[in-house]
């Protein structure tokens, strides 16, 4: 699909036909959940006239944005009316958390359980948010997920595990980037606190499912996810992080120790990679040509690629 064919597709939608390649999750009736959402959204059109008295009496304190108040009763009737809270285990276990039943990461496990995580809790505000005709997008905070809504003049950050209390969270930019100990460069490079694209969204679903493969130790499929996630949300750190990660691991599946390929040899090269990267600027030990040596003043990291591309190196 297009971009704009793509952002035609409901998100509920979205996520639980990637939640459906999962064995365990393949009956789920899709259009159950469309309906559900549209009712729980419809119950809280009902409510916004009066709740929405409380805003004109003091808008100051809701930022003078009505869109800001409105992203909050989301929160507040997810929470107090329809009973969704964060599930305790995560809270306790944290990143930590193995993810073995799948439903705890998608949109099917928190609306029927009540109970959710970040991922599916967030997705859950967005789509209600959506129906009340607020720009939210999902946004990434390493392997966190929050909303955001940008209009083109303010931006709202909506934390929505903090449930339990009929009240919300919304921190800056700069203080979520400190809170989760984050460089710029996160939020720069377009992986981190930015509002998702339809097909970013999308890779972030099949990061999940990939997440949950990975922790069952279904390896070989996790590694296909992470790769399809990545190609659909290239710059995210943290699904570059994962996808690393297991395709090392299957890499002792594909290649003997003393091959290029296997861990051993692709640690050998990294090691060889980081010695000669400019940042440390140490003496090159890598066989060069005369005309490599005169270059030296230039890329440390193109003179190694070249022996490697040469075949003296795991290239």
């Amino acid at each position: 699909m297009s971009a704009e064919e793509l952002a035609d597709v409901d998100p509920i939608v979205m996520n639980l036909v990637v939640a459906r390649g999962i064995p365990a999750l393949a009956a789920l009736d899709i259009h159950n959940y469309v309906a559900m959402a549209d009712e729980w959204a419809e119950d809280l059109k009902l409510r916004l006239p009066g709740l929405e008295r409380q805003f004109h009496e003091s808008p100051e304190t809701w930022r003078s944005d009505l869109a800001f108040f409105r992203l909050g009763l989301v929160c507040w009737h997810l929470d107090m009316i329809m009973g969704v809270a964060y599930w305790e285990d995560q809270r306790k276990h944290g990143r930590g958390m193995t993810y073995s039943n799948a439903s705890h990461l998608f949109l099917n496990g928190v609306m029927d359980d009540r109970r959710g995580t970040c991922a599916n809790m967030s997705l859950l505000n967005m789509v209600i948010g959506r129906r009340l005709g607020l720009e939210v997008h999902l946004a990434c905070l390493n392997s966190h997920f929050l909303c955001r809504y940008e209009n083109g003049v303010v931006v709202h950050n909506i934390e929505t595990t903090s449930a339990g209390r009929g009240g919300f969270s919304s921190s800056t930019d700069e203080e979520l980037l400190a809170e989760y100990k984050l460089p710029t460069k996160a939020q720069e490079c377009g992986s981190d606190l930015c509002p998702l694209t339809p097909h970013q969204m999308l890779g972030q679903f099949i990061g999940l499912r990939a997440r949950h493969l990975d922790d069952t130790q279904r390896y070989a499929e996790a590694d296909r996810d992470y790769l399809l996630a990545r190609y659909l949300f290239p710059n995210n750190r943290y699904l570059y992080i994962s996808q690393n990660q297991v395709s090392v691991q299957q890499s002792i599946e594909l290649f003997e120790p003393n091959e290029k390929g296997h861990p051993i040899e692709v640690s050998e090269w990294l090691q060889l990679l980081v010695e000669l990267a400019p940042w440390k600027r140490k003496q090159l030990t890598v066989q060069t040509t005369p005309q490599q040596r005169e270059n030296l003043n230039g890329s440390y990291i193109d003179v190694v690629f070249a022996q490697l591309q040469s075949g003296n190196g795991w290239l």
